[in-house]
């Protein structure tokens, strides 16, 4: 179901940023990216087509709510990484929230909920 799945990655940490393109390279998917900052983001969303996004809440003291409104705006089902857990409650309906640290099974599981069969 998510073999290849084009998936936005925008995250500011490059470390996070390898791991999750590599999980998600094992699930099937392509990766769109990844972006580090909101700049790059909607220069990647202006170019390309993506099924999904996973965005990093906080870029470099940035909070990504623009780009994660914007995205939803245009039908694209949006997965929110964040340390901040429960903290993380000012989010748009219908984001699903990857919390970190995560594994692979927990963005499996998201991306399967929120991409159509």
């Amino acid at each position: 179901m998510l073999d290849g799945k084009a998936i936005l990655v925008v995250e500011d940490e490059p470390m996070i940023a390898m791991m999750l393109d590599d999980l998600l390279t094992d699930l099937g998917c392509s990766v769109v990216g990844p972006a580090h900052n909101l700049a790059e983001a909607q220069s990647l969303v202006g170019t390309n087509t993506c099924d999904a996004a996973i965005v990093d809440l906080n870029l470099n003291g940035t909070m990504s709510h623009p780009l994660i409104e914007a995205l939803m705006g245009t039908g694209v089902p949006v997965i929110v990484a964040t340390g901040y857990g429960s903290s993380a409650s000012d989010l748009p309906s219908g984001c699903r929230v990857l919390a970190k640290p995560y594994t692979i099974q927990h963005v499996e599981q998201l991306l399967r909920a929120c991409l159509p069969d």
